[in-house]
């Protein structure tokens, strides 16, 4: 359980940039406010089994737009609980991308303070978007085909 939270640690450190490790408390809070509103209160094994009203993409590299879809925003980083319980917070997107360059794959979520919206990357190399996330996966979408 603990290979993903030190697998964060490991190349936050490397890379020299600040990540905030969440508490407990706080972790299971947001993946339970995750859970009730974009699963329907629904919790499985794989929290985005359950999402509703979601935008996919399957794309074993859609990882990367991560850092253009949150720029310079702050984005806190969750698991499948029974993957890690502990969440992570970065302050912008290129500091996702650069960290997750660094790690082995393992499936996470992203959200912001007040749940406005909620991105996964799936062990299918599916990106999925719920809430404000869904419009501008879109968006990249939309561009990606007119390239």
């Amino acid at each position: 359980m603990n290979a993903i939270k030190n697998e964060i640690i490991r190349a936050s450190k490397y890379l020299e940039i600040n990540v905030t490790e969440l508490s407990p408390l706080e972790s299971k809070t947001i993946t339970d406010k995750i859970v009730k509103k974009y699963a329907h209160g629904k919790k499985t094994r794989f929290l985005w089994e359950n999402f509703t009203n979601e935008l996919g993409i399957n794309n074993k590299n859609a990882w990367e737009w991560i850092k253009e879809i949150i720029g310079n925003n702050e984005t806190i980083m969750f698991f499948n609980p029974e993957d890690n319980s502990i969440a992570f917070k970065f302050f912008n997107g290129k500091d996702v991308d650069d960290v997750l360059g660094e790690t082995f794959g393992f499936e996470f979520y992203l959200t912001n303070k007040t749940i406005d919206y909620v991105l996964c990357f799936n062990h299918h190399d599916v990106l999925i978007a719920c809430g404000k996330a869904k419009e501008w996966l879109n968006k990249v979408i939309k561009r990606d085909q007119t390239q």
